[in-house]
């Protein structure tokens, strides 16, 4: 079961948060969601959308710490075999969700890319308990500022899955009981997953801002 997450913790410490992401250099972005996803012929140009902006930062941050994970566990892109191996049902984004340029719907696309994005809220939790790095706490803050902001964009606002206090906490009781190589893997697992995900999500806003009239 995938559990819907509740985004906890205040966002007063955001102005620190989003200093801290947009001293970070934005990355490229690699297509990493298959055939013509929204956003790929877009020209890749400076953008004052400061939710693109904040979700380049949160990208070069988890590929960041992705890297550094690599290099210090050993766990790295070509362990995904072990990865997959692992049964933690993280969010991802499908053709279904109507985010593919093939039958793209704003709508549900936001509807999903907000849910999931809280989703991750608890994973983010339990990678600052584990790795005790303030990194992971600025990720968590700037993930949900960034749900916040695009479900101000969704028409049906009440149809984002509400946020399910009981379930995140036992999901976080069940990811501290994770020992040795089963904890390692379950920590890349979530940053590897994450990064995918917001590649998506970065698509999705640069092709909304080409829809919009003030584009």
């Amino acid at each position: 079961m995938n559990p819907l997450l509740q985004i906890t913790g205040s966002l007063r410490p955001l102005a620190l948060t989003l200093t801290f992401l947009m001293a970070t250099a934005a990355l490229p972005i690699p297509d990493s969601l298959g055939d013509r996803s929204p956003g790929d012929d877009v020209p890749r140009k400076s953008s004052s959308n400061p939710d693109l902006e904040l979700a380049k930062r949160l990208h070069t941050m988890a590929y960041d710490l992705k890297k550094q994970m690599c290099q210090t566990q050993n766990m790295c892109d070509n362990s995904n075999e072990a990865l997959a191996e692992n049964n933690l049902n993280l969010p991802n984004i499908t053709e279904r969700d109507g985010c593919l340029t093939a039958g793209f719907n704003e709508e549900t696309c936001l509807i999903r890319i907000v849910g999931g994005l809280q989703e991750f809220d608890t994973y983010l939790q339990y990678m600052e308990k584990e790795m005790k790095d303030n990194k992971f706490q600025f990720l968590q803050l700037g993930t949900a500022q960034l749900a916040h902001n695009l479900k101000l964009s969704i028409k049906e606002a009440d149809a984002v899955p509400t946020p399910n206090p009981t379930a995140s906490k036992n999901l976080l009781s069940e990811l501290l009981s994770l020992k040795a190589w089963s904890k390692n893997v379950g920590l890349r697992l979530i940053l590897w997953h994450y990064t995918r995900f917001m590649e998506g999500t970065i698509r999705v806003v640069r092709y909304l801002q080409t829809r919009s009239p003030v584009a």
